[in-house]
């Protein structure tokens, strides 16, 4: 009778049932792994929005701006963005010449590098006042803005503010806190630096105006070439430029490129050009560009 006697493993309609069975236990197991997988991402996003808040994070910001600025920078309050941007409210840097008041600014950073690469990948600032003025050393501060602030004047053909352009040239051989030397400006930066709304003051080693402008909207941005070389890119539009026993422009409009070490106009223009000498043609500046290029 041992004939008439089957297993369990022979019956095919449990052999057919294991099969369905199996399935949908992988798809339970992948399921809960996936579930895992979004909880833990949950957790460190929240858990980095909430280190965006301490001070911690705080003082690490400020040492970053404080370094790259030259001067010491306090901010008032951090926030994150959805996507971890951060979002800094009432940021203020004061040296014993120089000021920076900022409203809001908006920068693009990384926690997690390598050693010596900067935390900042872009910035933009909206609603900013600087103070700009050489320290005891001779260097401009904010240091950033030094260079900067020399192609501008140049940019626009009327000449840096004696006191500003000798400290302005400075700065490319300065040092940052901890003896480290600066490198040129913003090479730091990534992405672009936009800034809107920014009144500034140009002040000589005593504290005397030397020229001053207001209502300035400027676009910064940069690209490394397949070659290693680096080409630049400034707009800036001004309702207002005063130079102190010079020209008094209104409604400026300028920009420059500049590829390896070559500077380009490619716009210049203005409502009022007051008592300043008449611009360069830019589209010669751009043939040059063109040609250069090729």
């Amino acid at each position: 009778m041992g004939w008439m006697k089957k297993s369990k493993h022979q019956n095919p309609d449990v052999a057919t049932a294991d099969v369905p069975a199996r399935k949908f236990s992988i798809e339970r197991a992948i399921l809960r792994f996936m579930f895992k997988v979004l909880l833990l991402v949950a957790i460190i996003y929240a858990g980095l929005q909430i280190l965006v808040r301490t001070d911690f994070f705080q003082s690490r910001v400020e040492d970053e701006l404080s370094r790259l600025a030259g001067m010491e920078v306090r901010v008032g309050r951090i926030r994150a963005a959805e996507s971890l941007n951060l979002r800094i409210h009432d940021a203020v840097g004061v040296s014993d010449v120089a000021g920076i008041e900022v409203h809001y600014a908006r920068l693009r950073w990384r926690f997690f590098r390598s050693w010596g690469t900067p935390m900042l990948q872009s910035l933009r600032v909206d609603g900013m006042s600087l103070t700009i003025a050489p320290d005891a050393q001779g260097v401009l501060q904010p240091r950033f803005l030094g260079a900067l602030s020399q192609k501008l004047f140049e940019g626009i053909g009327i000449p840096m503010p004696q006191a500003a352009q000798t400290a302005g040239a400075k700065t490319s051989g300065g040092s940052e806190r901890g003896g480290k030397e600066l490198r040129p400006p913003f090479e730091w930066l990534q992405g672009p630096m936009i800034l809107r709304g920014v009144n500034i003051r140009w002040n000589d080693d005593e504290g005397n105006l030397l020229a001053s402008v207001n209502g300035l909207d400027l676009m910064w941005s940069t690209m490394v070439t397949p070659n290693g070389g680096r080409v630049s890119h400034v707009e800036c539009r001004a309702a207002e430029i005063n130079i102190v026993k010079g020209p008094k422009i209104n409604g400026l409009h300028l920009e420059l490129v500049e590829a390896d070490g070559k500077r380009f106009l490619v716009a210049l223009n203005a409502v009022d050009w007051g008592t300043a000498p008449q611009p360069r043609d830019p589209a010669a500046e751009v043939r040059a560009l063109l040609d250069a290029m090729d």
